[in-house]
């Protein structure tokens, strides 16, 4: 096996820790550790999609993790404006 294919499988299961961690970030009662486990969750998962579908010769991946990040970054901001007051 060649080392970067070992590299890819750990950076998958680094990924996957991570979202367990920010899931467990959002159980906190916090609204703003919620915001933030779920972005966190949402770019672990893009950047898994885009390792494994580069391991497995997946179409579309590419555009699928794109659109992953942006829109759960624009959510993450509307939801943040939403809930943000009168200031």
């Amino acid at each position: 096996m060649d080392i970067l294919f070992i590299s890819k499988y750990f950076v998958v299961i680094a990924s996957m820790i991570m979202m367990l961690a920010a899931l467990r970030a959002s159980a906190y009662k916090s609204t703003t550790m919620g915001l933030l486990s779920s972005s966190v969750v949402v770019v672990a998962f893009a950047l898994s999609l885009l390792v494994v579908g580069d391991m497995y010769d997946i179409s579309f991946f590419k555009d699928i993790s794109l659109a992953l990040v942006l829109f759960g970054f624009i959510g993450t901001v509307a939801f943040a404006v939403t809930q943000g007051g009168d200031d």
